[in-house]
């Protein structure tokens, strides 16, 4: 996995029903974590909708991953 081709996953936030949140792997070590969703399909939809901007943004800022 290169570093410009990031993988998404949806995941519970926590075992008492916390919500979801969304894990990017950027590669075997460096990961970023994106919260707030109030359920599976809310994660599963930024991540076809919006994730490709939100990699975009993340990049420009200069963030570390």
């Amino acid at each position: 996995m290169s570093a410009g081709e990031p993988r998404f996953e949806a995941r519970p936030a926590g075992p008492l029903g916390e919500g979801w949140s969304v894990h990017v792997f950027w590669t075997a070590e460096e990961t970023s974590l994106v919260t707030g969703f109030s359920n599976q399909y809310d994660a599963l939809d930024w991540i076809k909708l919006k994730s490709a901007n939100w990699v975009a943004d993340y990049i420009m800022r200069g963030s570390k991953y």
